[in-house]
């Protein structure tokens, strides 16, 4: 999937061009990652969505694609009448609450749940909110900055010191995520952190299955590439040249005036 928009909120001033690619990747058989770009037509603000689904019976599927469903329709309705935080925090609740409605009604679909990480931005300012392990990054004067903390017992285990960087990175659970989208003893609001868009800037969200496989070095390099669709093609290639053992997604934003 490719999208790409370039929109100037004010002309000559402030332009900002996203493009994404979802890739069933090499070794599954079925794709459970979902993305979403929505442009600013006047609306004020633009945004970027990558959930990454999780539960048997294609439940993974479903539970992607009703977090981006409700997520864009709640911002949309409310935009004006909410500030970005509350925008996030609420859409974040009410896709927890119609995923684990769908799970209710559906026994082959219990335990499922997604990962979610989304872009809100109004002109230069933007808000993250993330759920679990799907990451956002963000390269300023070309070096790579990662903007998310996974939501997972690793992490955790390396916060509080339990873990070395290089232990973590080869640890058998560190795939176990501690927060999504449904699946309610996981369930929790997401974090939410502020940040700018300066002139030059590349944000790039991303599923596991890009994050796992692909080096800090490789996607500071690949998400400079001329366009940004030609960056977000260049990061799912380089995925899967690694194997690509998941799903992969990746949604890359940049300034670009």
């Amino acid at each position: 999937m490719y999208k790409l928009f370039k929109r100037s909120h004010q002309p000559g001033l402030f332009e900002v061009q996203i493009a994404g690619v979802c890739d069933t990747g090499i070794a599954r058989d079925h794709n459970e990652d979902a993305i979403a770009i929505q442009e600013d037509d006047g609306r004020g603000y633009y945004l970027a969505l990558v959930c990454d689904g999780m539960g048997g019976h294609n439940a993974g599927e479903i539970a992607s694609a009703l977090a981006v469903g409700v997520i864009l329709e709640h911002v949309e309705e409310n935009f004006r009448q909410r500030s970005p935080r509350e925008l996030l925090l609420e859409s974040f609740a009410l896709a927890n609450a119609r995923i684990d409605q769908q799970a209710e009604q559906n026994p082959d679909a219990r335990g499922m749940g997604c990962t979610a990480v989304m872009l809100l931005g109004v002109k230069d300012k933007l808000w993250i909110a993330h759920a679990g392990d799907s990451r956002g990054y963000r390269t300023r004067n070309g070096t790579l900055e990662r903007i998310t903390v996974d939501h997972t017992m690793v992490q955790e285990m390396l916060d509080n010191g339990l873990l070395t960087a290089e232990q973590a990175a080869m640890h058998p659970y560190r795939g176990r995520i501690s927060r999504c989208l449904g699946h309610a003893k996981n369930r929790s609001e997401p974090d939410i952190d502020e940040a700018t868009l300066d002139k030059g800037d590349n944000v790039l969200l991303c599923s596991d299955g890009l994050s796992d496989v692909t080096k800090d070095e490789e996607i500071q390099v690949l998400i400079g590439q001329r366009d940004v669709r030609m960056a977000a093609r260049r990061l799912v290639e380089a995925a899967n040249k690694a194997g690509g053992p998941d799903n992969i997604s990746a949604v890359v934003i940049r300034r670009v005036m």
